[in-house]
């Protein structure tokens, strides 16, 4: 008498069976949650912005965050550094509108990503964020103290300085160098094709915003 082989893999098969589908439902559940949640403050957020007369199209905006949220869901998992990466994006969001609309951007910016910078602090030495926020603030600030004493633009001091120390090391001082970069870049050339004079002051909180998001995954 033949005992059919299959019957033992078709029961290691129901057991493991019971098991994986829960884990995936349950990882699937995790993602739409911590994305429709990220969904709808975008919306509200877009909505508060167009009332202020900012620019920010929710046609633009949601599906700009529905990624975002996505990509720190699929890095970090439904986690404090997840939550964080996307709060960070709000107030970026808000701070870029902002300096785009007015080329003024208000204290509650700085302030908001120095207290996202708190769970940093369990990942990161308190000496590398601290080192990373003097190598960007020192060389913006020693033109406003030697003569002919520039001004520069506070805002973007304070944002740049809070984004590298929330950073931390490299990633706050590459991220910091690499929005000014582009920032010139895009500036230079936007700049030629509609003839806009040299002078024009531009935003640049929207490039520190950009680099910093993208070196909050790394």
């Amino acid at each position: 008498m033949m005992i059919h082989p299959m019957i033992p893999t078709v029961g290691i098969w129901r057991l493991q069976g019971e098991n994986i589908p829960r884990e995936v439902l349950s990882l699937i559940l995790s993602a739409i949650l911590f994305v429709g949640i990220s969904l709808l403050i975008a919306w509200a957020l877009c909505r508060v912005l167009q009332r202020q007369n900012f620019k920010a199209k929710t046609a633009v905006v949601l599906p700009l965050f529905g990624l975002l949220s996505l990509a720190l869901f699929a890095r970090f998992g439904l986690s404090v550094t997840a939550i964080q990466g996307l709060f960070l994006a709000f107030v970026l969001l808000y701070a870029s509108c902002s300096d785009i609309a007015t080329h003024e951007v208000g204290d509650y910016a700085w302030v908001l990503i120095l207290a996202l910078a708190i769970p940093s602090l369990a990942t990161q030495s308190i000496l590398s964020m601290v080192l990373a926020a003097l190598f960007v603030f020192l060389p913006q600030m020693i033109p406003a103290w030697l003569p002919p004493h520039r001004t520069l633009g506070g805002a973007d001091i304070k944002i740049s300085t809070a984004l590298a120390f929330l950073l931390g090391g490299w990633r706050g001082i590459v991220a910091y160098l690499a929005g000014l970069i582009i920032a010139v870049l895009f500036v230079s050339i936007y700049g030629r094709i509609r003839r806009i004079p040299k002078k024009q002051p531009f935003a640049l909180v929207p490039f520190l915003s950009v680099a910093a998001m993208i070196l909050f995954f790394v």
